[in-house]
């Protein structure tokens, strides 16, 4: 395929086993090739370009030296600038898109898949475990996945072992952590940053890999946290000092977790509870119970929407994680110490001495 035809449901199976079938074939020499040895996976990626295989570099999260993973895969990042490579295609105009048909298409098909209309393209085999990014250009990747690079690729890879990337942080004591669930505005990236900076330990503030067997393990995907300059200051970071670089698409800064808290990032943590973080500006931070339905509902919809391909899959996954884990409601103070003694104290006194 030479030039790419405009796109439609009736046609996105085609265009994504071509897409597959053809970065396989595309010659590696004069491609930056990297091997991102993460927790759980090797995922090898060729990139057309070095910028964005250096970003990928600074965010996704190494494995320690030592440990082995258990799956791998590999990934094709190419754009029209490279010899030969077409241009990605265009939704068609007069086409129809629905996202769930959209994933049911391809599910059908064998193969996963997001389009955002750059365009861009991400496709992925699970049986080969093999994908390709088609971008519109070297560094064209959608605004919101510089904090979280090749995420997409990293939950398919996941899921076809049975993990799943996860919307959620992970924050914890030794021997017991607990996933914080909730949209966006709950308070849950500065309840992560608050309990990084005053003694706990925190395995990412947006995504982490969730691993259910024996035990319910998280594990860290990205070193990169995100924060507007105002929970920067109310955590007590001087963003006038400079170094924290310019702000994302969001308004947000992203900075490197590991050198923030060397000690206090975790690559693997127990998980015993599911925490849901509000914002309440109370004196003191109160933690208290919740049912399962209410877990999984802070869970399932976010982490299964902004992670397509297998939507009934990912609800199932999510709601036995609910019904699996005790679940409490945190109603946040405004002191960060204290957010992260309370926390602290909590699972050290309900789940210190578990497994």
């Amino acid at each position: 395929m030479t030039d790419a035809p405009a796109a439609c449901l009736d046609t996105i199976v085609d265009y994504a086993r071509d897409r597959i079938a053809a970065a396989g074939r595309y010659p590696r020499e004069g491609l930056h090739h990297r091997l991102f040895r993460m927790p759980e996976l090797d995922l090898d990626v060729w990139f057309g370009g070095r910028e964005l295989a250096e970003l990928c570099e600074s965010r996704l999260m190494p494995r320690a030296a030592g440990e082995t993973a258990r799956a791998r895969a590999e990934v094709m990042v190419l754009d029209p600038t490279l010899p030969g490579w077409a241009p990605p295609a265009h939704w068609r105009e007069d086409a129809w898109f629905s996202s769930r048909d959209f994933d049911r298409r391809l599910a059908a098909g064998g193969v996963r898949g997001f389009y955002h209309d750059a365009p861009s393209w991400q496709f992925f085999d699970p049986e080969s475990a093999t994908g390709v990014f088609c971008l519109p250009d070297p560094t064209g990747i959608p605004p919101w996945e510089t904090g979280s690079p090749l995420r997409l690729f990293l939950h398919w890879a996941h899921a076809r072992n049975g993990r799943r990337l996860t919307h959620a942080a992970a924050v914890g004591v030794e021997g017991a952590g607990a996933l914080l669930a909730g949209a966006s505005g709950s308070g849950k990236s500065g309840t992560a940053l608050a309990c990084l900076l005053h003694g706990l330990r925190c395995a990412g503030d947006d995504y982490v890999v969730v691993e259910a067997g024996e035990d319910v393990i998280a594990h860290a995907a990205f070193r990169i946290f995100k924060q507007d300059a105002g929970g920067l200051q109310r955590a007590g970071l001087d963003v006038t000092k400079g170094g924290w670089g310019v702000t994302n698409w969001h308004g947000k800064y992203e900075f490197d977790a590991m050198k923030l808290s060397p000690s206090g990032f975790a690559r693997r943590m127990p998980v015993r509870a599911i925490l849901m973080p509000r914002i309440a500006h109370l004196p003191r931070t109160r933690i208290e119970p919740v049912d399962p339905t209410a877990a999984a509902l802070a869970l399932a919809p976010s982490a299964v929407f902004q992670l397509p391909g297998d939507a009934d899959e990912g609800f199932r996954f999510f709601s036995g994680l609910a019904r699996r884990l005790p679940a409490y409601r945190v109603l946040l103070s405004e002191n960060p110490a204290e957010i992260a003694e309370t926390i602290g104290v909590h699972l050290t006194k309900e789940f210190g001495d578990a497994g």
